[in-house]
């Protein structure tokens, strides 16, 4: 348990770390450009993540499991050489296909990203993050999860301070905007891997047995404990990577027709294909990324949830119990995020998007107030998905997910019409996040109760959950004038909110109270 503790630990605070400069990355970018070039970038992003993500989705908690199983085997290092071979040439050949002859999905912003983007440097990158996640996945096997932490804040490091350099006045970029950012995407993953690979050089000798050379190799060689089923092999790597390489894939297959289907139905309705480009640029670079930054928290209660499950699988009563007060803490959070997210909107959109505000699209500057009923159940979400690996069960997850997927795809494609008002179309976009949120934390909650025969909370999940949404309202609209609205008096209001909704939450996943023991008569 120390170990899981460890690593939680570690990758908890390397996940605030990063998300925090990953913030600092999207404010820069946007100074660097306006939105419509954001929108293309988003795009090409998009392109990029469909060709890495199958792989690196699958292929670390698989070299993780395996290397957790044949800690110490003599057959490990070749195993996991071989799978990095294996994902560099599964991403590289694919990559070179696509990106050697041009090829973009049809669109008119898919037109415009490939003469604006220089997408053929997105090569290198793809080869060198597989190489990169394959050795990660060996180092949280290992239980040396700091390593991983460290390699991802060098990565992050290079790219925030190579983009604060070009935002800064009279620097002058070498290159274009847009092929500046993508030759930072190469070198980013470059020092990525230059800094896990000598990790890993470092800590291979330590952590691997000589082979045996006695007549009794054969013998000697068959690890002891977890590893006695057998030798560790490429092939148990790659079936324990299959189901989520197959989510992945479908998913990213999803990500852009998505990616097409925004501007495409937005230039239907009469918006410009600049106009389009941005309302996807702010979508994609400011809505998704502020849903998802208090997942920095979510996201360490997931982590921590699927070992207590597992180690809970046994104790039914007590496995309840995880459950009901692990949902109920996501679903508080959520909360806080949709007030958060609806009543400071448009102040994080000036902060992060100060030539957003007022632009010449629809709901510029605003989309983040239109997407906050996401965050109601985004971390909850998040929260029974693990409950639901802590079970050993991806294949709900999976076809929930891919469920939810195709719903947003298709209030895309339904919703919009050609003869539509450009305001409600951007206001369906929008809705589609929405929705794609609530069928994946409907039906990833769903099967977690019933995988753990666990009834719904009406009380904790539904009655304190909007006591603690009033709560933080009232705090607002009545202790926010008295304070007023510059910056210190603000944080104390939201601090005094905050500590509202994390009272009520206490409150609703406190342990059950055992029934009092019967008097004896």
């Amino acid at each position: 348990m120390g170990g899981i503790l460890g690593s939680t630990l570690w990758l908890t605070a390397g996940n605030l770390a990063n998300r925090s400069l990953g913030l600092l990355y999207r404010l820069l970018l946007a100074r660097l450009l306006d939105p419509a070039r954001l929108g293309l970038f988003q795009l090409a992003m998009s392109l990029y993540f469909s060709l890495l993500t199958p792989v690196v989705a699958g292929l670390p908690d698989a070299v993780a499991r395996v290397t957790a199983r044949s800690a110490g085997h003599p057959l490990l290092p070749r195993v996991i050489a071989r799978t990095a071979t294996l994902a560099v040439l599964g991403v590289a050949v694919p990559a070179l296909v696509l990106l050697g002859t041009g090829w973009t999905p049809p669109g008119p912003g898919w037109d415009e990203a490939r003469r604006a983007v220089p997408l053929a440097l997105f090569l290198p990158a793809v080869a060198l993050a597989a190489a990169s996640a394959v050795l990660r996945g060996q180092f949280l096997g290992d239980g040396r999860a700091a390593w991983i932490v460290v390699a991802q804040l060098v990565e992050q490091l290079v790219r925030v301070g190579a983009l604060f350099l070009a935002v800064r006045p009279g620097f002058v970029l070498p290159w274009s905007p847009l092929g500046f950012l993508v030759g930072l995407l190469v070198a980013g993953e470059a020092v990525g891997f230059l800094a896990t690979a000598l990790a890993h050089q470092a800590v291979r000798a330590p952590a691997t047995r000589p082979r045996p050379t006695a007549p009794d190799a054969a013998a000697s060689a068959t690890p002891r404990g977890p590893a006695a089923d057998g030798p560790p092999r490429l092939g148990e790597v790659l079936g324990l990577a299959a189901p989520a390489t197959v989510e992945r894939i479908l998913l990213s297959a999803g990500r852009l027709v998505e990616a097409t289907l925004v501007p495409t139905r937005l230039v239907q309705v009469g918006l410009t294909l600049d106009q389009a480009l941005a309302v996807y640029g702010e979508l994609g670079s400011l809505a998704a990324p502020l849903l998802l930054l208090p997942t920095v928290f979510s996201g360490a209660l997931a982590a921590a949830i699927v070992p207590a499950v597992a180690q809970a699988e046994t104790d039914p009563a007590r496995l309840r119990q995880q459950v009901r007060r692990a949902v109920a803490v996501a679903l508080h959070l959520g909360v806080l995020a949709a007030v958060l997210f609806h009543r400071e909107g448009a102040t994080l959109a000036a902060l992060l998007f100060p030539g957003a505000v007022g632009g010449d699209y629809p709901g510029a500057g605003h989309l983040i107030h239109w997407v906050a009923p996401a965050a109601l159940l985004l971390y909850t979400d998040q929260v029974a998905a693990a409950v639901m690996r802590g079970l050993g069960r991806p294949l709900e997850p999976m076809l929930v997910d891919l469920t939810s997927a195709a719903v947003r795809v298709a209030v895309i494609a339904g919703g919009i019409r050609p003869a539509m008002d450009p305001e409600a179309a951007v206001r369906v976009v929008c809705l589609s996040l929405v929705a794609d949120v609530a069928v994946a934390g409907c039906g990833n909650l769903a099967c977690a109760l019933w995988r753990t025969g666990t009834r719904p909370d009406l009380v904790g999940w539904i009655v304190l959950p909007a006591c603690a949404g009033v709560a933080a309202l009232g705090i607002l609209d009545g202790v926010g004038p008295l304070l007023g609205a510059a910056l210190p008096g603000r944080l104390l209001t939201w601090t005094a909110a905050a500590l509202a909704v994390a009272a009520i939450a206490w409150v609703a996943a406190a342990p059950a109270r055992p029934g009092r023991p019967p008097v004896r008569a």
